[in-house]
């Protein structure tokens, strides 16, 4: 009797592990150009300041992904979805690989960016669905974290490996090791996973507009532009800080800007925010982690120490995904419980997509003002979230005032 209870739990391990681990890579490919930008100027004899369009393309790609994706993801088997994805994903990585001129190139990752989307936007709600009620919070809270993780494992793998391998054989190793993670996904989860199609008597024309009605909202609003200037305050200063670090005094390889961004380590403390949240409020979480933020951009942005940046960068990625789980928390409680799904997709497009226009537009300011003006433009965005923030919390507590009153009136009249 205790050797099937034994086999069930270790396939509930293999399911997680299987299912956080093709996440983490899938992610990991969206940011795995950004340490390597110097490998890359030099390869396809570009400006280096171009390169960066490497990172801009596949990271906004990504996040408009999950806008199409999002409503139409509970459609279809998850398990193989995340299964196509991943095959695609290997294959795109091969021939990025392969490519001998930068548009083609480009053109590649902008193809990356679609086919990674298609797992974490899979897997999500696999976890949800397969995880058992007492255990719900356990299995998010791990698929989420293996999404953070793949943030810093994109980054800090592909550094070190181009500093011994090269960047093209760099990838082509990444292939393989999502090859293998393919063959896992086959057997440990499509074959296993008994989903049915869950159709929807709505079409799929109305899921899409229902997403777009959340923009109605002011707070879910408010809410999104606030995680849009977090992550073009964040994924801003952490793309040109790759450039930072190239220049003097530093001059520091692809392998050293990968071992330092392994500071983003602290970026595992995404899922235990929310629990935290529950017990002492999720605002006195938030404001904390943005002025978190501001802080660690002045050590990383005004002193020229590296101890100081990768104490800064130990702050930075602690506050924003401190933050970060906790704006939608706050989005899920405005919208209806059946749009989640798309509120979600929103809120990653929003995210992402402000990271990726960060190191589209904030290209002009490197090249008149330098680093300074990196740090001060990123600055403000992080306080625009902040404003943002503080107007949503206004209109909580307007709200909530209003209905106590409202409540208070109804008592009073029935007493009467």
């Amino acid at each position: 009797m205790l050797e099937p209870k034994l086999t069930t739990k270790n396939n509930e391990y293999l399911k997680i592990f299987t299912a956080c681990m093709v996440t983490l890579l899938a992610v990991s490919t969206v940011f795995m150009t950004q340490p390597i930008f110097l490998e890359i100027s030099e390869f396809f004899k570009i400006d280096i300041t171009q390169a960066r369009f490497s990172f801009s393309v596949i990271s906004l790609c990504y996040a408009i992904s999950f806008f199409f994706i999002g409503p139409a993801i509970d459609r279809y088997n998850l398990p193989t979805i995340a299964a196509i994805g991943l095959f695609l994903l290997g294959l795109s990585v091969v021939f990025a690989a392969y490519v001998t001129g930068f548009d083609i190139f480009t053109i590649t990752l902008a193809v990356m960016g679609i086919f990674a989307a298609l797992v974490p936007a899979s897997m999500f709600p696999y976890m949800a669905t397969i995880a058992p009620p007492n255990k719900i919070g356990m299995y998010v809270g791990s698929i989420v974290a293996s999404a953070t993780l793949g943030v810093i494992f994109g980054r800090v793998s592909m550094g070190i490996l181009t500093s011994f391998f090269g960047w093209r054989v760099s990838f082509k190793l990444f292939a393989i090791i999502i090859f293998i993670f393919l063959f896992l996904t086959l057997f440990f989860l499509v074959k296993d996973s008994a989903q049915e199609k869950t159709i929807k008597n709505k079409s799929l024309l109305l899921s899409y507009k229902t997403s777009l009605q959340h923009l109605l909202n002011f707070n879910v609003l408010s809410l999104l532009l606030a995680g849009f200037s977090l992550f073009f305050g964040f994924l801003g200063m952490i793309t040109f800080l790759s450039y930072r670090l190239i220049e003097s005094p530093f001059n520091f390889s692809s392998g050293e800007i990968g071992w330092i961004s392994f500071a983003g380590i602290t970026a595992i403390i995404a899922p235990f925010s929310g629990n935290i949240s529950q017990k002492i409020g999720i605002f006195k979480i938030i404001f904390p982690s943005l002025f978190l933020c501001l802080f660690s951009l002045q050590l990383i942005g005004w002193f020229d120490s590296t101890l100081l940046i990768i104490v800064g960068l130990l702050f930075l990625f602690m506050g924003v995904y401190s933050c970060q789980p906790l704006l939608f928390l706050l989005i899920t409680e405005q919208v209806p419980k059946e749009t989640i799904g798309s509120a979600s997709s929103l809120y990653i497009l929003f995210c992402i997509g402000g990271g990726s226009l960060s190191s589209i537009f904030l290209g002009s300011v490197w090249s008149s003002f330098g680093w300074a003006g990196i740090t001060v433009s990123c600055s403000i965005s992080i306080f625009v979230s902040l404003l943002l923030l503080f107007s949503v919390k206004f209109s909580l507590n307007n709200k909530a005032s209003s209905n106590h009153l409202i409540n208070r009136t109804e008592n009073t009249s029935v007493q009467n």
